[in-house]
C-alpha cells in the first residue's frame, strides 16, 4: 500500500502530493508551525535579500592627482541588526597620460569615510609598456560584501585617482553622460 496525501487545486487542475518513503530507514518528519490564528510568522533566513537601493550618476568628474577624490557616485541604505550589505558598482571611465610608458588608475569603495575595498597595490587598472598618448576606456565593475555595516543608515561611495601625476594624467567617469550606478542589497545574516 502506498501512503500518499494529495491536494488538488480549486481550479486549473494542478496538484501537490506527499508520499512516504518505501524504507523505514528513510523516515522524515515535517512539523508545521504552532500558531493560534492560522498565520505563519516568518523570519528572514540567511542570505535572503531584504531590500535593494539603487543610485545613478551621469555627472562627468575627473581627477589629475594621486590623491583619491569622490567620483560623485553615492548611495545610502538603512539596514536591520546583523544584516550585511552587498555593493555592486559600475563606472564607465577612462584614464589617460601623454608621453609616458603607462597610464594607470585606482578606484576604491568607502562606507562613510572608512575604506572597505581598496586596491592592494597602487593600481586597479591601466595600460603598461606602450608609448605615446595613452587612453584606456573601460567599464569598471566591482562587488563587495560588507559584513561590518552597522544597524541603521550606511552611506557608500567610490573614489578614484591616477597612480602617477604629471604628463597630462587624468582619470574620468561619466564621459558623454555615460551612467555610473551603485546597487546596495541588504542581505539577511
Amino acid at each position: 500500500m502506498t501512503a500518499k496525501i494529495k491536494l488538488n487545486a480549486a481550479s486549473g487542475g494542478g496538484s501537490f502530493s506527499l508520499q512516504a518513503p518505501s524504507s523505514s530507514s528513510n523516515n522524515r518528519v515535517f512539523a508545521l508551525p504552532d500558531v493560534a490564528d492560522g498565520t505563519i510568522a516568518t523570519t528572514a533566513t540567511s542570505g535572503k535579500i531584504l531590500q535593494v537601493v539603487t543610485a545613478t550618476s551621469t555627472t562627468q568628474t575627473s581627477n589629475t592627482t594621486e590623491t583619491f577624490a569622490d567620483t560623485g557616485l553615492t548611495a545610502t541604505i538603512s539596514i536591520s541588526a546583523n544584516s550585511k550589505v552587498l555593493i555592486l558598482a559600475s563606472h564607465q571611465m577612462d584614464v589617460k597620460r601623454s608621453s609616458q610608458t603607462d597610464a594607470r588608475g585606482a578606484v576604491k569603495l568607502l562606507r562613510g569615510s572608512t575604506d572597505i575595498f581598496a586596491p592592494g597595490s597602487t593600481k586597479s587598472f591601466g595600460i603598461e609598456g606602450a608609448s605615446g598618448n595613452l587612453v584606456l576606456v573601460m567599464l569598471m565593475t566591482m562587488s563587495f560584501l560588507d559584513t561590518g555595516a552597522s544597524t541603521g543608515s550606511n552611506t557608500y561611495k567610490t573614489q578614484f585617482r591616477v597612480t602617477s601625476a604629471g604628463s597630462s594624467s587624468q582619470i574620468r567617469v561619466c564621459d558623454d553622460s555615460s551612467p555610473s550606478t551603485m546597487t546596495l542589497l541588504e542581505v539577511a545574516a
